[in-house]
């Protein structure tokens, strides 16, 4: 009975240490798991922060994707218009090279009939130019001959003048030397000189010189207008030695000047600077 009895209290002191054993052993793994479930409290903790800030990422990025499809559908429409208004200038551009075809057609045609007129018209001109010749110089003969025949009429007035003043003079001289003679013998000469005067000819004015001329235009420039006595509107000779040269009308006259057309027919071979006088 007695071993039985220690053999109780052995198993009794050996359950005894096993449950302080276990106990201790239990009271540090819930130690551990308090510290576990502090540490997870910890890290649920950060997690929902994390998500929290995680969900704001999200709704903002969802606000710029609603954003940027807002601006893609209004770009589309802009594509899309932007696509008609060049099919759009496309079609005028087609138009536009078409009316542009036209025109150079149209010029085309334009400038071949100008071509064709611009032909007609030297064909024309030529003709008017060889009619205009043919008459200008029938005209031109005609002139020649009428200034033929007034250069010959003008010498032969030239020369009676000259003629007619030499005999003055000798008439005047053979007068003076039988009065001479006369009035030493004691004889008075009855005879009285005719005071009838003689026929003019042709009235020659003084000389002047070439201020200026143009053969091409038909124009002369003479110097000393107010010396030679000319005025607008007359027509006069120019005249070189006794040689006709031919005639000029007056058109405008200076204090110094005279301008005048050199009239058709007329050829006057003279530079600036030539003496010329003034046959009225």
């Amino acid at each position: 009975m007695k071993s039985l009895s220690l053999i109780l209290r052995i198993v009794a002191i050996l359950a005894a240490c096993a449950a302080a054993a276990l106990f201790f052993v239990s009271k540090g793994k819930l130690a551990e798991q308090q510290t576990q479930l502090e540490q997870a409290r910890k890290e649920t903790q950060t997690i929902q922060a994390e998500l929290e800030t995680a969900n704001s990422s999200i709704a903002t990025i969802s606000t710029q994707l609603a954003s940027e499809r807002k601006a893609l559908a209004e770009t589309k429409e802009k594509f899309e218009s932007s696509r008609s208004q060049v099919y759009t200038a496309k079609q005028e551009v087609s138009r536009t090279q078409q009316q542009l075809r036209q025109a150079k057609a149209t010029i085309s045609s334009l400038e071949s009939q100008a071509t064709q007129l611009r032909s007609d018209l030297v064909k024309t001109e030529k003709t008017l130019a060889i009619s205009s010749k043919e008459s200008e110089l029938a005209q031109l003969n005609e002139r020649v001959e009428e200034l033929t025949k007034v250069n010959d009429s003008l010498k032969q007035d030239l020369l009676s003048a000259e003629a007619l003043a030499q005999s003055k003079k000798s008439s005047s001289a053979d007068a003076n030397r039988r009065s001479e003679q006369l009035g030493s013998g004691g004889y008075q000469s009855t005879f009285k000189a005719s005071t009838t005067p003689a026929a003019q000819a042709a009235s020659i004015g003084s000389e002047t010189s070439v201020a200026a001329i143009s053969s091409r235009d038909g124009i002369i420039v003479l110097d000393d207008a107010q010396k030679i006595g000319l005025t607008v509107g007359a027509e006069v000779t120019l005249i070189q030695g006794l040689t006709a040269l031919g005639k000029i009308q007056v058109t405008k006259v200076t204090e110094q000047l005279a301008v005048a057309n050199i009239l058709p027919g007329t050829r006057l071979k003279l530079a600036v600077g030539d003496s010329v006088k003034i046959l009225f």
